[in-house]
């Protein structure tokens, strides 16, 4: 019976993560907010949001990727 249980956990615990890492990154960012809205109207969660949650905000909602030409540095010609 604890062996199911435990397995039922890490099965939940996969999809989960595999969802969230699968998810597009506006969906992300949207559900990052809202969980900070949430957190907002729990003054006990205040440091956990400044520690955890808005780390993860700013780098969801960056001020670009890698893969933006604003990030390349142009080769010289050879």
């Amino acid at each position: 019976m604890l062996q199911q249980f435990l397995v039922a956990i890490i099965v939940t615990a996969a999809v989960a993560v595999s969802a969230w890492k699968l998810m597009p990154a506006r969906r992300r960012l949207r559900a990052l907010l809202a969980l900070d809205a949430w957190a907002t109207r729990h003054p006990r969660l205040a440091a956990w949001r400044e520690r955890s949650l808005k780390p993860r905000i700013a780098r969801a909602g960056g001020a670009g990727c890698d893969g933006c030409a604003e990030h390349h540095v142009p080769r010289s010609p050879r």
